[in-house]
């Protein structure tokens, strides 16, 4: 896969700035380092799109509006929802943004959650349309098909009890941002997460080091 390491002197200034922001405003500087990894994604075209969410403890000292506007200078697109979880949540509600390079791209993956989030009041978690919509979900976010196909498994499997938990979670734990697939997990690596984590490396070093030093055992470069 070809991907687009390279930046103009905007945007390394404006990604630098971001990377101090994130990790000096958020409550759980991780997570922000997380997000940002997605966020890096979209801008090195290996993500068409990115769907993020902070919760109200990470953002009590964030500027949201701050964040939008480094998002604008990075020349992305992004829809915004707040989702109110209610009294009963300890996290009360989420901030969620969907983000792209076009506009184009950012109503799709806008209208494939909301598409999924439909069906889920009417079908079953493994109804061959929730599926459908998860493999529509997992192209626009840039993941691998094969990750894709194994989380449609993990999912088939939990429902028919033939995972139990731990067994779920093994696949959490050797990679950062998403669900590798067993088989294929070193070639997806290679395809996703390594290009990524140069990219931060290279021009957000504060959320790479969290990153890299938040690893335990799963790998980064």
């Amino acid at each position: 896969m070809m991907y687009n390491i390279s930046m103009n002197e905007n945007q390394i200034k404006t990604l630098e700035e971001f990377d101090k922001y994130l990790t000096e405003n958020c409550a759980r500087p991780s997570i922000a380092a997380d997000r940002l990894s997605c966020i890096m994604g979209v801008i090195i075209d290996i993500k068409p799109s990115c769907i993020i969410d902070f919760n109200f403890d990470d953002t009590k000292n964030m500027d949201m509006k701050k964040f939008e506007k480094f998002l604008k200078e990075l020349g992305l697109v992004f829809h915004y929802e707040k989702t109110d979880l209610g009294e009963e949540s300890f996290i009360r509600f989420t901030h969620t943004y969907f983000i792209s390079k076009t506009e184009e791209t950012l109503d799709m993956i806008v209208d494939a959650e909301h598409e999924l989030y439909d069906h889920f009041s009417t079908d079953e978690p493994n109804a061959p349309v929730i599926k459908i919509i998860h493999r529509k979900i997992g192209r626009l976010l840039g993941y691998p098909e094969t990750a894709t196909d194994w989380f449609l498994v993990r999912m088939e499997k939990m429902d028919a009890d033939e995972m139990d938990q731990d067994e779920y979670s093994k696949d959490l734990q050797k990679y950062h941002h998403f669900i590798h697939s067993r088989i294929n997990g070193e070639e997806e690596f290679e395809e996703y997460d390594k290009p990524i984590h140069e990219a931060m490396e290279k021009y957000t070093p504060l959320s790479a080091k969290l990153l890299r030093e938040d690893s335990g055992d799963k790998r980064w470069l």
